[in-house]
């Protein structure tokens, strides 16, 4: 309790058991010594004149309250629930909002990251066309280069048997007597 500084041992003690009776615990010596910090023997006797009290309570029948009673108790009732609705119902009605709000922007989000993921897998699926269109350029290219390599030799060749046939055409021409008319 906080009040210890003014009271005796008893009568913290006797709070202390109170309180735990109210809380709805056991009243015992050890609860008592811890709860109210006090000697063992003071919260033993106390924990003891307790129990001793409430076993007389308990031999006491408490009747139902009367009806006007239960009926103000009703009234009391409505009232408070009524104010506490009206105090809560507008800072209810708020975070509704706010969070239907926020579920939007989520929705919105994810959609949004949905149309980001589906750009990347286009532009991946796009970029993987373009590195085979490369390759494929690439190998083409090769195999140009391959054909006009072939080309080019296989004209140096044509053209040195031309040459070579040439000179020995010329060389048959000039062994052949001239005729004359």
């Amino acid at each position: 309790m906080g009040s210890q500084g003014n009271t005796g041992p008893e009568e913290r003690a006797e709070a202390a058991a109170r309180d735990l009776a109210d809380r709805g615990l056991a009243v015992t010596a050890r609860a008592v010594r811890e709860t109210a910090s006090v000697r063992m023997t003071v919260a033993a006797t106390v924990a003891r004149a307790w129990r001793d009290a409430e076993a007389e309570d308990s031999k006491l029948t408490v009747p139902e309250a009367p009806a006007d009673v239960t009926a103000r108790f009703a009234a009391i009732w409505a009232d408070a629930y009524r104010a506490a609705a009206a105090t809560i119902t507008p800072e209810r009605d708020r975070l509704a909002t706010e969070v239907a709000e926020l579920h939007g922007e989520a929705e919105a989000l994810t959609a949004e990251v949905v149309m980001a993921e589906e750009e990347r897998d286009a532009a991946r699926t796009a970029a993987g066309d373009a590195e085979a269109r490369a390759t494929r350029a690439q190998r083409g290219e090769q195999e140009e280069k391959t054909r006009t390599e072939i080309a080019q030799a296989a004209a140096k060749e044509a053209n040195a048997e031309r040459d070579r046939l040439s000179a020995q055409v010329d060389n048959l021409i000039s062994r052949i007597p001239k005729l004359e008319d």
